[in-house]
């Protein structure tokens, strides 16, 4: 581990040099031999450590699985650590690639496919899978190809997400709103909160934050790819796809909420949750965040210190009926930098974690939140029951399920993908605190944008 450590140094000073959120190195991921019975050998017990960022409730359903996965394994120890977000672990990793201090499985969010694979610093799932002839047929498609790039399943989706509609039945009642029928598109948004607000239910019909991640949701929705080359897929994107119908759309429907008061805007800040908290005190009826919120946002409502909202869940609203959404939030990547029997403990778990039983479990925990990733996992009898209890918590599941797979809905491939979000946070921000308007601030974000592509395409010289 150490001596490989050692050859990934140089790497990690060209990133530091780079000053790039991504982790960079030329060249494509390749295909390396997966390790998976150097357990067979090995001195035990072997400790691998495994770094995350659930917190709260789902934190404690990840503790029970690790304590049952060592009492299957009693010659693994795994060794939880809590890096808190996913940037702060991303700054981990980074600087693991210079000191050596790397994890031997580690959970990321689903915009490092490219920056990870361009690192060369870890074992694509792919290969594991291969060498231990593990099916993956049994797993949902859609999530299994947002991991997949250069024909190789990099990571295995785990506790995958997407954005979600919440709304106050109570505040809907109030307003004269059918509480079983969310709004489906943005227009039926508008509509909505505009009875919201006439009816005196409460002063916005949606709060909003000024997210850089819902515009992605938005234009997948809508079937618009995100950047050029198949959204990054059939070859490294070059050029964002921003500045277009459906992005002005979207962009003039957002500032026209806002103008008229129907929409209360929460910002930009990353780590808020006024939107949520607009909701709970009556500010407003709706909001968007995403299905992994649900657990930490039941767990609050248990409480009692928001009695007095009736949460409902509905599918993100598009442009237009239908479409689809890519997977959000984490998958589990391996470190090429372990030894190899560290490699095959820590395969081991992320077999352990991919399983129905274990995928049900994550399901249950975080309130509908986690998406199974395996179809047979929705055979589980709590999971079963969950959902016969209050169908809204199925709504994830089957939004991720529903709609074309294609470029679009698959999701985007990007090197530079905090770059992206920067152009489009920014963007979002002139043209919310500046009086730019939504062409001239889209028109800003796509340059912006294709700058960042650009210039981590440059740095790492393709």
């Amino acid at each position: 581990m150490r001596s490989t450590a050692l050859r990934l140094a140089g790497v990690g000073a060209v990133i530091a040099a780079m000053a790039i959120v991504p982790v960079g190195a030329a060249g494509a991921g390749g295909g390396p031999v997966c390790p998976v019975h150097a357990l067979d050998k090995a001195k035990k017990p072997v400790e691998i450590t495994f770094w995350h960022s659930h917190a709260r409730s789902n934190e404690e359903v990840l503790e029970s699985l690790v304590d049952q996965f060592e009492a299957a394994n009693p010659d693994i120890d795994v060794k939880l650590v809590n890096q808190t977000t996913y940037p702060d672990t991303l700054d981990k990793y980074r600087a693991g690639l210079s000191t050596g201090d790397l994890p031997d499985v580690v959970q990321m969010e689903e915009t490092v496919v490219q920056s990870l694979v361009d690192s060369k610093s870890t074992v694509p799932i792919g290969a594991c899978a291969k060498a231990d002839k593990y099916p993956l047929d049994d797993f949902l498609p859609r999530a299994i190809e947002y991991f997949t790039l250069d024909g190789q399943l990099q990571a295995m989706p785990w506790t995958i997400s997407n954005p979600i509609l919440y709304y106050d039945k109570a505040l809907f009642r109030k307003a004269g709103l059918d509480p079983e029928k969310p709004p489906a598109t943005l227009d039926e948004v508008r509509e909505y909160s505009q009875k919201i607000v006439d009816s005196g239910a409460a002063p916005h019909g949606i709060a909003l934050p000024a997210r850089d991640y819902l515009n992605e949701f938005f234009y997948a929705k809508a079937g618009q790819e995100y950047v050029n080359h198949g959204n990054g897929r059939k070859s490294r994107a070059t050029k964002a796809l921003l500045d277009n119908k459906t992005g002005r759309a979207v962009w003039t429907w957002w500032k026209d909420m806002e103008d008229s008061g129907l929409l209360l805007n929460t910002g930009t800040n990353r780590e808020s949750i006024d939107h949520l908290l607009a909701m709970g005190n009556g500010d407003a009826a709706m909001t968007i965040e995403a299905s992994g919120g649900l657990g930490p946002v039941f767990d609050v409502l248990s409480t009692g210190q928001y009695d007095h909202v009736e949460p409902g869940v509905g599918p993100m609203p598009s442009l237009k009926p239908g479409g689809g959404v890519p997977v959000g939030d984490g998958a589990l990547w391996m470190a090429k930098a372990s030894s190899p029997e560290k490699k095959a403990a820590a395969w081991k778990l992320v077999k352990f974690f991919s399983e129905p039983a274990q995928q049900a479990a994550f399901a249950i925990g975080s309130k509908g939140g986690y998406i199974p990733i395996r179809r047979s996992a929705l055979d589980d009898p709590a999971l079963q029951a969950l959902w016969a209890e209050n169908p809204a918590l199925r709504v994830p599941y089957d939004q991720l399920e529903s709609g074309p797979t294609n470029a679009a809905t698959v999701g985007s491939v990007i090197g530079d993908y905090q770059g992206v979000r920067d152009a489009v946070a920014e963007g979002l921000t002139r043209m919310f605190a500046e009086g730019v308007s939504p062409k001239q601030a889209l028109a800003g974000a796509q340059k912006q944008a294709d700058a960042a592509i650009q210039a981590y395409n440059d740095r790492l010289g393709v």
